[in-house]
């Protein structure tokens, strides 16, 4: 439709109530009105939908089958907030309508409003039992509830209801993967690829075999079958996933040529153009990649996309200026081209903020919201306002205003990127990782999504993938030292410490950080090199004078190496540097002990205590002290106390809950982790010991897992923690996945530490369970020989040595494995 014939519409349908009100009764009117909204409708002419359905709605407001309409409409204008409030009066007005009930549903799952998500499911299944779509939406609302156990049955019976479509396989199969049962999901992906072959269903196969690097072959045939029959925006996307598989595996030469083929085949080649560049970039080639868009852009200068294309390649190089310049320019072929406004205002917020320059920060904003005015639901308006909110530390709006552009355009990889960094802010790695892992699934050059999933799946343990991921980062950004010594870490976790050592090597001397120094140091730590480890260690307190972490290890090192009184001068004089440091007085406490200063090593920590109430390891070490000089009845008593006048103080109930615990008084010791958890859901030592107790007892495993998980990701480098998920996932009867936790807690645990014995007990029974006899009894000796070195340097120091408690069952365990027939 023209202009003027458009602007004729408009006026017409304006004046079209007033007319009609004579010439008819309102129920004609209406229906009239909802005629006209139909015809557009079917022309995809949605504006002039929306004004002939609220032409209905002024006669009748009570209308429900008008606001539906108007709700769609407003969906296909992706005008979310819009048709939010449509669709809730569709629903209120006619409960009957189950179509506009389920769309409320999802879109209320999408504002992650989930209870009422699940209202309006349960309301379709007592009208419809026999609606799948009501039962796969109960299920994602349970998910949301953090009910995952109880919507698997809402899934399946889903699938009851129509066993061959493909949607409610798809769901099934990704709630598998989601928790972590690939033996179920797996067959679900075959089927579906069988019954609907298709892109959707290609490409969910080779991503799911794509986690496997033993089953490459699978996953690339997946993504090639992806391909065919495909065309328009999926073709591209099945070109971007083919090459991204390639990219990762590094084998560059592949990844180039799916591109060059996509771009040969593909109608709209533009995107397809940036990625190849991107690619040849990072291989080295600049001018080849610089060529390639500006032979893009040239090639068509009366379309501002290819030089939104180029402001975009300019801005991943760090050329704000540049991409600037290129997004002005698509302004000057379209003046009102939307998409160059934004781009225009997301890079002068960038400008603005690296600058700290407010006018340009002002500029960008006010063309933000003179967008968000007129289309709430716009996705690059909601990013760029999200990358402000995110700058200005709000980063629950961000994610609330970056899952609003998901829902319109979900195939996003950087806003599914800067939704993964809020979340990782906001201490959600969970959530952070399947935001990042959709990132770099959508977009494999998008390097720094991929370094921060490194870090994330280090957080949660995921060390493999860490490993992974991080190297996949360091092909490209091989001088970036704190992702290679992440991955350094990982590969320790692992127990792989001659490979953590190549990573770390290959930086050069005269560009090693005091972080590089220290972790080549307790390397060397960990293979009992004390003296190499002395020397790396002593560079990196030369680098960062009286770090704590520097000064505990080379604590442990003098200890070892009968060079005590060097700790005591080193960590004395970075106490009088440094007196306020909770963490440095708690090793002079340490240090008290180790000289059986019994009344300096309390004075120590409970001045701890006073400097940083929150310090949990001061708590911990002196509730270790009373144990030991038999003061536990008597200190219980005196916090009791001291919790009754300040009941809100979680750190007071963790505290008592550790010496409960110490007092061998599980029952009072749980209640106490769980009120200090209720006052503060940051307290990941709390929620690791209330796990631990309940895995012991065998109670509430479902809390405990939950519980253990919480406190990985809270604390990401704590052995206690990883042995304590190790433990509560053996006894929930998967011991495949408890073996890795297990073998970080043993990697990660001083060798000195009593609790090591504990630990690589835990690590045998879970091999065992996995059918790995071998390596259990290697665990179990490993166990007895570090415990006989322990008690060695007890004896040699002249002090008193026993067997502790888990011995007896070690050498049972032992004896019962090497007697057992092999093979």
């Amino acid at each position: 439709m023209r202009s003027r014939d458009i602007r004729i519409a408009f006026a017409t349908a304006l004046l079209a109530p007033l007319f009609l009100v004579g010439c008819g009764d309102d129920e004609s009117n209406v229906a009239q009105f909802m005629a006209s909204g139909e015809g557009y409708a079917e022309q995809n002419q949605w504006k002039e939908a929306i004004i002939e359905y609220k032409n209905a709605l002024q006669i009748d407001p009570n209308s429900g089958p008008a606001h539906y309409a108007l709700a769609k409409a407003y969906l296909k204008s992706e005008k979310l907030r819009e048709a939010y409030w449509e669709l809730h009066e569709a629903a209120r007005l006619d409960p009957e309508n189950t179509e506009a009930r389920l769309t409320f549903g999802q879109l209320n799952l999408a504002a992650r409003d989930f209870d009422e998500s699940l209202a309006q499911a349960e309301a379709v299944i007592e009208a419809d039992p026999e609606n799948g779509s009501a039962h796969v939406l109960k299920g994602q609302a349970l998910e949301g509830l953090d009910r995952a156990d109880e919507s698997e049955a809402s899934y399946l019976r889903a699938r009851e209801v129509d066993s061959d479509k493909p949607a409610y396989m798809l769901v099934l199969a990704s709630y598998y993967q989601r928790r972590r049962k690939p033996e179920q999901a797996e067959p679900l992906l075959i089927e579906l690829t069988e019954k609907s072959p298709s892109y959707v269903a290609y490409t969910a196969l080779g991503r799911f075999l794509a986690r496997d690097r033993e089953r490459d072959d699978e996953a690339e045939a997946a993504f090639r079958a992806a391909l065919e029959g495909t065309e328009g925006a999926q073709l591209r996307a099945a070109y971007r996933n083919l090459a991204g598989f390639h990219f990762a595996k590094g084998e560059f030469e592949q990844a180039e040529g799916v591109l060059e083929e996509g771009i040969d085949k593909a109608d709209d080649k533009l995107d397809l153009i940036y990625l190849l560049a991107r690619f040849h970039r990072s291989q080295g080639n600049t001018e080849k990649a610089d060529a390639l868009v500006e032979e893009a852009t040239l090639a068509q200068p009366d379309d501002p996309r290819p030089y939104l294309i180029l402001s975009a390649y300019r801005g991943r190089q760090g050329d704000l200026e540049g991409a600037l310049a290129a997004a002005e320019s698509a302004l000057e072929v379209d003046p009102d081209h939307q998409q160059a406004r934004l781009r225009k205002s997301e890079l002068l917020v960038d400008q603005g903020y690296r600058e700290s320059d407010s006018l340009k920060i002002a500029e960008g904003r006010s063309i933000v919201e003179a967008v968000l005015v007129r289309e709430p639901s716009n996705p690059s308006a909601l990013f760029v306002r999200a990358k402000i909110e995110m700058a200005e530390g709000d980063t629950d709006a961000a994610m609330t205003s970056l899952r609003s552009a998901i829902d319109v355009k979900p195939d996003w990889a950087q806003a599914h990127f800067v939704l993964g960094s809020a979340l990782a802010i906001n201490g959600d790695p969970t959530g952070a990782r399947a935001e990042l892992a959709r990132a770099v699934e959508l977009d494999a050059g998008l390097l720094e999504a991929r370094r921060l999933l490194a870090q994330v799946h280090a957080s949660l343990g995921e060390h493999e993938y860490a490993i992974e991921q991080g190297r996949v980062y360091l092909r490209e950004r091989p001088e970036y030292i704190a992702t290679r010594i992440l991955v350094a870490q990982s590969l320790v976790r692992l127990g792989r410490g001659e490979e953590a050592m190549e990573e770390l090597a290959v930086i050069p001397a005269e560009d090693r950080t005091a972080e590089v120094e220290y972790a080549m140091g307790r390397l060397h730590a960990a293979k009992g090199n004390y003296e190499e480890a002395r020397a790396y260690l002593m560079r990196a307190e030369k680098a960062k004078p009286n770090h704590p972490d520097v000064l505990r290890t080379l604590l442990g090192i003098d200890r070892r190496t009968g060079n005590l009184a060097e700790s005591v001068r080193r960590i004395e004089t970075a106490s009088n540097e440094d007196p306020g440091s909770a963490k440095i007085v708690v090793l002079k406490g340490l240090v008290a002990m180790m000289v059986g200063d019994l009344e300096g090593a309390e004075r120590a920590f409970n001045y701890a205590i006073e400097l940083d109430a929150n310090d949990l390891e001061a708590y911990q070490q002196l509730a270790y002290f009373y144990r030991l000089t038999g003061q536990l009845d008597k200190t219980i008593e005196t916090y009791e106390n001291a919790s009754q006048s300040r009941p809100e103080n979680a750190r007071l109930h963790h505290f008592l809950g550790v010496l409960y615990e110490m007092d061998d008084r599980p029952a009072p010791a749980m209640e106490r982790y769980s009120q200090a958890i209720e006052l503060d859901r940051g307290l990941g030592e709390a929620m690791n010991n209330l796990a631990y107790l309940l895995a012991e007892r065998g109670e509430d495993m479902d809390r405990a897992l939950d519980l253990a998980q919480e406190a990985k990701a809270l604390l990401p480098e704590s052995p206690n923690a990883a042995d304590t998920l190790g433990w509560v996932l053996y006894k929930r009867g998967i011991p495949s996945a408890a073996v890795g936790y297990l073998r970080e807690a043993e990697a990660g645990m001083d060798p000195a530490d009593d609790t090591l014995g504990i630990i690589r007990h835990h690590l045998a029974m879970a091999y065992e369970a996995n059918g790995e006899s071998a390596k259990a009894v290697d665990s179990l000796e490993r166990a007895l020989g570090t415990l006989q070195k322990q008690q060695e340097a007890l004896q040699e120091a002249g002090r008193e040595a026993s067997d502790p408690a888990w011995v007896v069952e070690v050498r049972a365990m032992l004896d019962r494995l090497q007697a057992a027939p092999t093979g």
